[in-house]
């Protein structure tokens, strides 16, 4: 290894120019050309020559040139002839002639160039050499010029008049010039390589053997001089990092090693993240630039703003020269170790490029930057990311791109670009109709990023709407902003401006008008009085079927109304999961997935809703924030119906804790009635009377969510035993529902839970009449909704019909898993079967009703229990999951179906019926049952058969179709 880690690899170029110095000790003058890209260490190999020489006897001279003195005649040799070793009175000799010299250069300048070269080649500068060969006769000299190429024009003319004369003098010259894709002294440069005693050595980066290398010379170094250093770092540990970062440029090299071993003494949070991203890499890599030649710099600023767009022909437009120009300069910063193929090797470089600028040039050159890529058909994206940067005010071209880019940063999940864009896009806008637009988006982005914060743009937008600065289809977003937050006044101003002008019934805005019927009519159907009428049916003309399919937002809008209007059928949900699958979380599908969501809910699909609200929840990311308020409250509100108490009460809870409380607008309705209802059912009612004290929008009563908010009041007061305020509460939202054609037990069940008053009352009568009505508005098929009702008419029935409906209620509500439901109707069962004398099938359901309200905290409903029958609690705590399987372990899963249904009191024509099986088959099942469990008869099986969360009929339909 070199003993001086900045000569390594350079021991070949040294022993070159120290042979150059033997020549002369030997009186054959010579000169040797060091060449290399910036930073390869030029200045380290001179001075090691300097430091050999002048231990070898020789008179060493050295000097610099600079750009700043490159216009001072004269300036690099009057560093040399300075640096003699004269006596006083030659010193003074050679001190006259500079004088003379510069002065005779001046006085020549306005004669012209040819005159002021002619001056340099006279007595005066011959005068000057003499001095340089006067001085070898008594001691070989060494001349050394570093960064020749900032030399001034006529030290360069000397230095060619003292090589031609060389001859047998005992002088070497040795000079370093920076590479260049053009020379700037090209008349030097050819004179003195057409020289025969001119030598050329050229220098380059380091390899990464040579990067090892001194990465393990550097580290030796470290180690002696910290002895109490504890987080060593091996050289094999770093080679490929830094060799990948520097390119083997030994400045960035030992930069970055400066860098190390600062950030090692620092505590842990405040060293750099990376590799690359400390001050003394950063000011190496400025350091290089600045010292390459003139066109470098902006080179490399436009490589760093133009990033991976960055091309030789872009970057000469941007910078106003030639691609090839431009291409020679890439090619010098490659082989300097800045550049690889034209692209930083680093972000690390990138950085420290941008942060070297000035503020206001860079803006601006990302600014053209943008434009230039825009007029060359660039992509979106990255010219909004050079707009973004630049913070210039923005062009009509620029707030487009702003904005179609934000939007697609929404779909793409990048919350930050698209919140940078439009806020960006915003502020710089100045054309007042765009202005509208761009608010718009700024609504819709606050809205998807955290939905409560979308209500403070109201004012703004409503203003842009007054000033017509909003298209017709801002004014529609408009409008459901204001419709959600209850200002129905000026809602229906805008409805009423937008039904003044004439659609096209093919048109985006006539297909968005649409929708806003329905939503009016399914959210807000209340406000419909207070709004002007959505005209003639050319809006509705966009509904033909094809244009339903060809548009989610319409598909959704169809499946809704079909299910509110009791069209409903299989296809209907199944176009609705399909709506909800291929669904992009952008706040502007919002309503489909809404739609969508509440055609499944008041469908009676719960357990589809639950699947695709949870799909919902789990897309989500950081970009769609918004969405995960009102999913919570559509997903509360399953929860609640499905008697998931825990669940239902968990997410209203975090949905009003997510978004702040003004942010619902009069949609809190809906999380606010499920939190009312799932406490109330769970018996917390001091946490239920908190939540009717808080303030709500007096709009809401207008909406569908008062209905809601109504029944769960109602739910309270009667829990509460405020019976004459909950049937306030029930008959006025069932006059509400029928006033607005919403009258479906799907949506909510009001007469049933009127018809619960009325029995407590003991009218049995007026209960009849509400639960015969409630009967003969439900949707065909098994459902949620047909259980809950089956089970209020065997309250008005005979005694000895009320087992038979309560068993179909039972098995309506296993089908659908409404576990609350079930335990209620299982209660009602057990009671049913105490009046009429079957103690033993009474105990078996309570228990299991018991175990149902228990597992999903239904206070009130176990209170109840234990109240009427003492030994219900005792005994349903006695019957552990593992205890009943083991009793009816032995059978079979056919035999388990049909035993369950037995045990519940089904005839065998019943189960029959029930399983899609013949009577025979039934009877054979009973028959192995009974021998099995050791039983002779249909009431001594046990009651665990009883205690299945699963449904019976549900698995066997399955199982036997």
């Amino acid at each position: 290894m070199t003993a001086r880690p900045e000569l390594i690899e350079r021991g070949d170029e040294l022993l070159q120019l120290t042979r150059l110095t033997t020549d002369a000790v030997n009186g054959m003058g010579s000169v040797g050309l060091v060449a290399g890209p910036v930073a390869t260490g030029k200045t380290v190999l001179l001075s090691a020559l300097c430091d050999q020489a002048a231990a070898a006897g020789f008179v060493t001279l050295r000097a610099v040139g600079a750009e700043a003195e490159s216009s001072t005649p004269l300036s690099t040799a009057g560093q040399l002839l300075r640096l003699a070793p004269l006596t006083p009175a030659r010193h003074e000799h050679v001190q006259r002639l500079l004088r003379l010299a510069v002065s005779s250069t001046t006085a020549a300048s306005t004669a012209g160039p040819q005159a002021q070269s002619a001056q340099l080649c006279g007595d005066l500068v011959q005068e000057l050499c003499a001095v340089l060969f006067e001085l070898s006769t008594l001691s070989p000299v060494l001349l050394c010029v570093d960064d020749v190429h900032h030399a001034d024009d006529h030290s360069l003319q000397w230095l060619l008049f003292l090589i031609r004369r060389l001859g047998s003098a005992r002088i070497a010259v040795v000079l370093a010039e920076r590479t260049a894709s053009q020379h700037p002294q090209p008349a030097f440069h050819a004179e003195l390589l057409r020289q025969p005693n001119c030598h050329r050595v050229m220098l380059g980066p380091l390899t990464r053997q040579g990067v090892d290398e001194l990465i393990g010379a550097r580290l030796d170094q470290v180690h002696r001089t910290d002895a109490h250093r504890t987080d060593e770092v091996s050289a094999g540990e770093l080679s490929a990092g830094v060799d990948a970062l520097t390119g083997g440029n030994p400045l960035l090299v030992h930069a970055l090693l400066d860098d190390l071993r600062t950030c090692t003494r620092l505590p842990t949070e405040m060293r750099p993240a990376t590799l690359g991203a400390g001050y003394a890499f950063s000011q190496a890599v400025v350091s290089c630039l600045h010292r390459s030649e003139e066109l470098a710099l902006a080179v490399a600023r436009g490589i760093a703003v133009l990033d991976e767009d960055s091309c030789s022909q872009v970057l000469g437009h941007l910078l106003d020269h030639s691609p090839a120009s431009v291409e020679r300069v890439i090619r010098g910063l490659d082989s300097a170790g800045l550049l690889e193929h034209g692209r930083f090797r680093h972000p690390a470089v990138r950085t420290a490029v941008l942060h070297d600028a000035d503020a206001d040039e860079l803006s601006r050159l990302h600014f053209r930057a943008a434009h230039l890529l825009y007029t060359r058909g660039g992509t979106e994206r990255a010219i909004a990311q050079l707009l973004l940067a630049s913070g210039e005010p923005g062009e009509a071209w620029s707030t487009k791109v702003l904005c179609d880019v934000a939007r697609q940063a929404l779909v793409d999940g990048d919350a930050e670009l698209a919140r940078r864009c439009v806020e960006h896009a915003h502020r710089s806008c100045t054309d007042h109709r765009r202005q509208g637009e761009v608010l718009t988006l700024l609504a819709g982005v606050e809205w998807q990023l955290q939905a409560g914060n979308a209500v403070r743009h109201l004012p703004q937008l409503t203003a842009a709407l007054r000033a017509g600065d909003l298209a017709e289809r801002q004014s529609v977003v408009v409008l459901k902003y204001l419709l959600r937050h209850g200002r129905l006044t000026e809602a229906s101003a805008i409805l009423d401006h937008i039904m003044c002008q004439q659609w096209d019934v093919e048109s985006r805005t006539a297909a968005e008008l649409q929708t806003v019927k329905l939503l009016l009519s399914s959210s807000y159907p209340g406000a419909l009085a207070d709004l002007p009428p959505l005209g003639p049916c050319r809006v509705d003309e966009v509904s033909t079927p094809a244009a339903v399919r060809a548009d989610p937002q319409l598909q959704a809008a169809a499946v809704l109304d079909e299910v509110l209007s009791g069209r409903a059928r299989e296809h209907t949900f199944l176009a609705a999961e399909q709506v909800l699958r291929s669904l992009r979380l952008t706040y502007r599908s919002w309503e489909q997935a809404e739609f969508a969501l509440l055609a499944l809910i008041y469908g009676d699909q719960l357990e589809r809703a639950a699947l695709r609200c949870d799909q919902l929840l789990e897309r989500i990311g950081h970009a769609a924030e918004g969405w995960r308020p009102p999913l919570l409250a559509l997903r509360s509100q399953i929860a609640v119906r499905q008697g998931r108490l825990v669940d239902a009460e968990r997410d209203a809870k975090t949905a009003l804790e997510t978004m702040p409380w003004q942010g619902w607008g009069v949609n809190i309705g809906l999380p606010l009635s499920t939190l009312l209802m799932a406490q109330t059912a769970m018996g917390k009612y001091e946490d239920a009377a908190e939540l009717l004290n808080r303030p709500i929008p007096q709009a809401i009563y207008k909406t569908r969510y008062g209905l809601h908010y109504l029944h769960a009041r109602g739910e309270f007061r009667l829990a509460t035993n405020n019976s004459q305020a909950a049937l306030d509460d029930f008959t006025i939202c069932g006059e509400m529902m029928q006033d607005w054609d919403l009258d479906l037990p799907s949506v909510v069940a009001w007469r049933g839970a009127a018809a619960r008053v009325h029995l407590q009352a003991g009218d049995l009568q007026q209960a009849r009449i509400l639960i015969d009505e409630q009967t003969r508005r439900l949707q065909p098929g098994p459902s949620r909704s047909r259980g809950m009702t089956v089970r209020l008419s065997a309250a008005v029935a005979e005694l000895k019909h009320r087992p038979s409906l309560l068993r179909q209620a039972v098995d309506e509500l296993q089908r659908s898993d409404s576990p609350i439901e079930l335990a209620l109707a299982l209660a009602d069962l057990g009671y049913a079967h105490q009046n009429l004398g079957d103690h033993k099938r009474s105990r078996i359901m309570m228990n299991r009703a018991w175990q149902l309200a228990k597992e999903h905290r239904a206070e009130p409903i176990q209170r109840g229990l234990s109240s009427l029958f003492s030994d219900v609690r005792d005994e349903a705590s006695q019957v552990p999951g593992a205890a009943g399987t083991a009793c009816t372990g032995g059978l079979s899963d056919a035999e388990r179906r049909v035993a369950s249904l037995a045990a519940l009191g089904h005839t065998n024509r019943e189960i029959a019926r029930e399983l899609f099986i013949t009577v025979s088959t039934v009877e054979q099942h009973l028959t192995r049952v009974y021998r099995k469990l050791k039983v002779t008869r249909r009431s001594d099986l046990p009651g665990e058969l009883c205690l299945a969360t699963g449904s019976p009929a549900g698995t066997a339909a399955a199982s036997y179709a």
